[in-house]
């Protein structure tokens, strides 16, 4: 998977990812994951990085591999060995079960989930509240994750307010510096 569809993949909750199939010189068409193959999901980056575990369930309209999430590790993957293709790699039982258990052991020690609030503000220019309300979903749709902040705090804590773009922190005050 490239360093941009990864990206993309961070800034949404969902289900499956249509990947598409790794390609290096040793790959064939016959290497293709099928249906109710496990794999591993190997993101582009440096290093690469696993970001879940999954179950191929078919093909997109596209062509490309959809992969059902069963372990999502989009914030913190482990670094995985350079000559794993990034995309899927197809897993043995043993392996998948053995990495499903590290990630499982992973996710547990970050189980503590807390509620959150998260807020999205924009001034809108309208005659009614109701076209204010449509104004409103047609900017998020049309600038999305990648252009609107998004304003994150914990429960009861408003003071801890950090603006998010793309998924990471963004600092918007032009007069403090960057971290």
């Amino acid at each position: 998977m490239t360093a941009e569809q990864f990206m993309a993949e961070r800034l949404y909750a969902r289900d499956s990812v249509a990947v598409e199939p790794a390609t290096n010189d040793a790959s064939t068409a016959t290497d293709a994951p099928v249906a109710g193959d496990l794999v591993a999901l190997i993101a582009a980056s440096e290093p690469p990085v696993l970001f879940g575990l999954g179950q191929v369930t078919g093909r997109s309209d596209r062509g490309r591999t959809v992969v059902a999430y069963r372990h999502r590790v989009m914030d913190d993957g482990p670094p995985v060995q350079s000559e794993v293709p990034v995309g899927m790699s197809p897993l043995p039982p043993a392996e998948y079960d053995r990495l499903s258990r590290s990630l499982t052991r992973a996710e547990d020690a970050r189980a503590g989930r807390s509620e959150w609030f998260v807020s999205l503000a924009l001034p809108i220019e309208a005659a009614t509240r109701a076209e204010a309300v449509r104004e409103f979903w047609t900017y998020v749709e049309k600038l999305g994750p990648r252009e609107l902040p998004a304003y994150v705090w914990p429960r009861g804590d408003e003071l801890a307010m950090q603006a998010f773009v793309l998924g990471a922190v963004a600092n918007l005050d032009p007069e403090e510096e960057a971290p």
